[in-house]
């Protein structure tokens, strides 16, 4: 794909043949950028649509895009991996968001746990930004959903009926198994606990739930290191990361 920068555009201001860039987006283009009429523009929408054209008008607050190419689910993954994380102390998850969408993550799904050691509220529309910012750089064009932090049993409840993956020391892994449904599966959840683990009765509620368990070495990772480690693995095996 070009290596063009990418704006955002909200889905409700693209029509068939034009699409208007508004807000922070216009500003970056013509402050920042100095973007001129007749400049090529590339812009994503968040929901899976790439979109490039000639910009045809500038005015004082929106800019006008002629639509010249539309490109479907460009830069995105096959597999879905929602990524189910025990939120870390501090500002950790805003990097977790950050660079799981980078990586290909589709969901994030911010959890409590029985060790968890942060309750961070009210910053869902925080993680959006960072998730939509890592969207636009990294040449993506659906920006992840951020799911409502909640309960691992929420958790289990909502996304069970997925095949689930468990971050977890253990020499129980069936890489067989593991690849086998990573290429049927068009969505999985992978669960990684906080700093302490998880305990022993969440580990059983998982595995209750035939849950493919998967180990990420030799060396203990924190926990944000261990989500990001987990999801590339995972990509991998499914085939979604060119790594050669």
């Amino acid at each position: 794909m070009s290596h063009l920068e990418q704006f955002y555009v909200r889905p409700e201001n693209v029509a068939e043949e034009t699409f208007i860039l508004d807000g922070s987006e216009y500003t970056h283009a013509v402050r920042v950028l100095r973007k001129q009429s007749g400049d090529w523009l590339v812009a994503v929408d968040g929901a899976g649509h790439r979109y490039g054209g000639p910009i045809t008008a500038i005015e004082r607050h929106f800019l006008r895009v002629a639509v010249r190419t539309r490109e479907e689910e460009s830069g995105e993954p096959r597999l879905r991996v929602v990524l189910a994380q025990a939120v870390p102390k501090g500002g950790a998850f805003d990097w977790i968001v950050e660079k799981g969408t980078e990586i290909g993550i589709a969901e994030f799904q911010p959890m409590q746990t029985s060790r968890s050691v942060a309750a961070p509220q009210g910053r869902e529309g925080r993680w959006l930004d960072k998730a939509r910012a890592a969207m636009k750089q990294c040449g993506r064009s659906r920006c992840p959903v951020i799911h409502p932090l909640c309960s691992w049993q929420e958790v289990l409840s909502r996304h069970g009926h997925l095949p689930v993956f468990l971050a977890h020391p253990s020499h129980q892994s069936d890489e067989v198994a593991r690849r086998g449904i990573l290429h049927q599966a068009g969505r999985i959840l992978l669960l990684v606990g906080p700093e302490g683990g998880f305990t022993d009765a969440e580990i059983e509620a998982v595995r209750s739930l035939r849950a493919q368990e998967l180990s990420l070495g030799s060396r203990r990772l924190r926990s944000e290191t261990a989500g990001l480690v987990a999801a590339v693995r995972l990509l991998a095996e499914a085939g979604d990361l060119d790594l050669v």
